[in-house]
């Protein structure tokens, strides 16, 4: 049975959340409101819905994890962008890690880069390549090119 709004925010919404207890504690009938409580305009509960639905291992959940990953704050972006290191294997997050390679901001970049390598997301290589040549961030640059060297 799916939590209430409630419930769920008083789940997820502490100081030091261990993700892996609570994402437990939830079933995919919890994915609908763990996708609405990730555009709560409250960053602090919306990034920690997002974290859920990155553990969560179903396209369902990615469906939330796209509306973080376009969101105009880059706050949840970045947040999409670390969630999604624990579907390395899902076409969507592969495809979402992609666009965000290509932020504007560079902490969703550098976010999307460490997922990238955590995850070995080799079909992204020529995406990090890219971003290598036309990155002003030198520790991004640093960062990718030891990515590239990494990925096979």
């Amino acid at each position: 049975m799916a939590h209430t709004r409630e419930e769920l925010a008083r789940l997820i919404n502490l100081d030091e959340p261990d993700y892996p207890s609570i994402v437990r504690q939830l079933t995919p009938d919890d994915i609908p409101l763990l996708t609405q409580l990730s555009q709560d305009p409250n960053p602090g509960l919306a990034t920690k819905a997002i974290s859920c639905l990155g553990l969560m291992h179903s396209e369902a959940a990615m469906t939330g994890l796209q509306a973080a990953a376009t969101h105009p704050d880059p706050v949840y972006r970045v947040a999409a962008a670390h969630a999604l290191r624990n579907a390395p294997t899902s076409a969507t997050a592969v495809r979402l890690l992609g666009k965000l390679l290509d932020d504007q901001d560079v902490g969703v970049r550098k976010l999307a880069l460490k997922s990238v390598d955590v995850g070995n997301i080799t079909s992204l290589k020529e995406q990090v390549r890219q971003l290598n040549l036309r990155e002003p961030n030198e520790a991004l640059k640093n960062m990718s090119q030891n990515i590239l060297l990494k990925l096979r």
